[in-house]
């Protein structure tokens, strides 16, 4: 996707909307990009003060933080964003969550509670990074509609590690399944240099890898929208962000050393991602099967005993897999079997298969409840678009979509290589919490089940390619 390659500034928001409306030229159900304020800095405190104050009109904040500590310069990072803030208006800090010893998680439960105290207040500040960002985002959605009011949302990264900040989406967990809620953009956020480049280093390269899914995540999306499994689909939140995701790839290695030009370059990739999923509200152009293998990870990490790892760090190592998987089959998909319908026989078989394999999560029967009625869905859209199958069957073998697919995805080399530079693991056992290998086949062979978006995990599933034997391959052999 190497339309445009001048650089976009994520800071010059009628620009960019501006751009989305050209290159939409009316026949494209663009979302403008409402922001009010991006701001990049290198006293970001500062900042976020004057935006805070100016947008609360002086009134009571609710700032939203964990219990983690954080360091800009040697200082503690929270008490200067606390103090700062509690000099410009008058400040409630909520910490989350409520027991300082638990781990926080940003589930759909946290929000709601959290929305009956932002209700009250005049604006909320988000100081964290994706968790923190998300529960933030939908509290002050849920608290401004049953208040019928505004409430301004600021976003203050903490790292530079997820495309959160600037989404209108946000990812909650339900009944123990990560989900996108429709939420709303914030109204500023503002990026201070010196705390992002001080944040621990596995943070920015898992945010690296985050971006880097786009390389196979489009793919994903395109082939959805051909098969008749996604209505959507459209080549302006790419060209909104290749230039700065090729950007970040060429500052790989100035991203590891975490110097100022890479986490710059870092950032601002970031913020241009989440206003990309934001111009259709839509997650689809950088998240596919890379996701929802980090998701599966995610929802049976408990289960298992360990601790999930960083986000960006598992979609990075499933980046890796799901370009290893268009390499291996992209020439030699079995489009009979694409193109007929899943017998009956088949459909009970893989309906049995989530009993089995997310029973063992799930004591009290809601998990396997809800994906088994996303898994219904999903098979009745598959069923559905007989004729879609067909057609594709037919341009595949005519090699229609080659050029297209060449385009939109990287190599294996490829994805390994910006990897690598950026200092970000490959492996799921090189995560800043390891995964032992049997949970990261069992992740790679059955996280299309987890979802009810469709991507090439499913494709490959349906073709008869994914086994145990080739989800093991994926992880194990070498490029």
């Amino acid at each position: 996707m190497a339309e445009d390659r001048q650089r976009i500034d994520p800071t010059d928001i009628a620009g960019i909307n501006e751009q989305a409306r050209a290159w939409s030229a009316g026949a494209e159900p663009i979302l403008p990009i409402d922001i009010g304020h991006i701001i990049i800095e290198h006293d970001g405190i500062d900042a976020l003060t004057d935006v805070v104050g100016s947008l609360s009109k002086g009134g009571r904040t609710l700032a939203v933080m964990d219990h983690t500590a954080m360091s800009r310069g040697g200082d503690d990072l929270k008490s200067l964003v606390e103090a700062a803030l509690g000099r410009a208006v008058p400040l409630t800090v909520r910490r989350l969550p409520d027991d300082p010893a638990s781990a926080f998680h940003a589930d759909l439960d946290a929000a709601k509670r959290l929305a009956a105290e932002a209700g009250a207040c005049a604006a909320v500040v988000s100081v964290g990074s994706g968790s923190i960002t998300d529960v933030a985002k939908y509290a002050r959605y849920l608290a401004a509609n049953e208040a019928r009011r505004s409430i301004p949302l600021v976003t203050f990264p903490t790292a530079a590690s997820v495309t959160a900040f600037t989404s209108a989406i946000a990812v909650l967990t339900t009944a123990g399944v990560k989900r996108n809620f429709a939420a709303q953009l914030p109204d500023a956020v503002v990026c201070d240099l010196p705390t992002l480049a001080g944040a621990p280093p596995a943070m920015t390269r898992a945010g690296f890898a985050d971006v880097l899914a786009r390389s196979v995540a489009y793919g994903d999306w395109f082939l959805a929208r051909q098969l008749g499994m996604d209505d959507l689909f459209s080549r302006i939140p790419g060209r909104l962000l290749e230039p700065a995701e090729q950007a970040m790839i060429d500052n790989a290695e100035s991203i590891a050393a975490g110097d100022a030009a890479g986490v710059r370059a870092l950032v601002e990739a970031l913020l241009l991602a989440g206003m990309a999923m934001s111009l259709l509200n839509h997650t689809a152009p950088i998240s596919g099967w890379e996701h929802v293998i980090s998701h599966f990870l995610d929802m049976t990490a408990e289960g298992d005993g360990r601790e999930p790892a960083l986000h960006g760090g598992q979609v990075g190592a499933g980046t890796l897999v799901a370009a290893r998987a268009y390499d291996r089959t992209w020439d030699d998909l079995d489009l009979d079997r694409l193109a007929a319908d899943i017998s009956e026989a088949g459909a009970t078989a893989l309906a049995r298969t989530i009993e089995e394999v997310f029973g063992p999560y799930d004591p009290a029967g809601g998990l396997v409840a809800q994906l088994r009625r996303e898994f219904d869905d999903k098979l009745g859209r598959w069923r559905g678009a007989r004729a879609a199958r067909r057609r594709f069957a037919e341009r595949k073998r005519a090699g229609e979509f080659d050029p297209a697919m060449r385009a939109m995805i990287r190599s294996s080399a490829e994805v390994r290589d910006a990897l690598i530079r950026a200092g970000a693991p490959q492996r799921f056992a090189e995560l800043d919490k390891p995964v032992p290998l049997p949970a990261a086949r069992t992740a790679v062979r059955y996280s299309h089940l987890v979802r009810g978006r469709f991507t090439l995990g499913d494709l490959l599933d349906h073709t008869g390619w994914l086994t145990d034997e080739t989800a093991a391959d994926l992880l194990d052999e070498p490029d």
